[in-house]
């Protein structure tokens, strides 16, 4: 029985951890395509924080996406294996 439960206190931490990385994926995707369209941004960034340009150029945002997608089919192979355990 403890191992059950310290199973289903994983889970919920792994799920609380990716929803978070999900939503921080999703915040640098919507701050990446508002870099791509705005030309003033561009600019100011260019000329105070330009290594932040690298990071905002589209690439990061796509990668974690994948990794995201990635991620959730992961998780729910995980909570589809634990649920055939349980049953048994």
């Amino acid at each position: 029985m403890t191992i059950i439960s310290k199973t289903r206190r994983l889970d919920t931490t792994l799920l609380i951890a990716f929803a978070q990385f999900v939503v921080i994926v999703l915040l640098l995707s919507g701050v990446s395509a508002e870099y791509q369209s705005n030309r003033y941004m561009q600019d100011w960034i260019a000329q105070n924080a330009w290594p932040v340009g690298y990071l905002l150029n589209g690439y990061l945002a796509s990668t974690l996406v994948g990794v995201a997608i990635g991620g959730a089919f992961l998780l729910l192979q995980r909570w589809r294996g634990t649920k055939d355990v349980r049953n048994e």
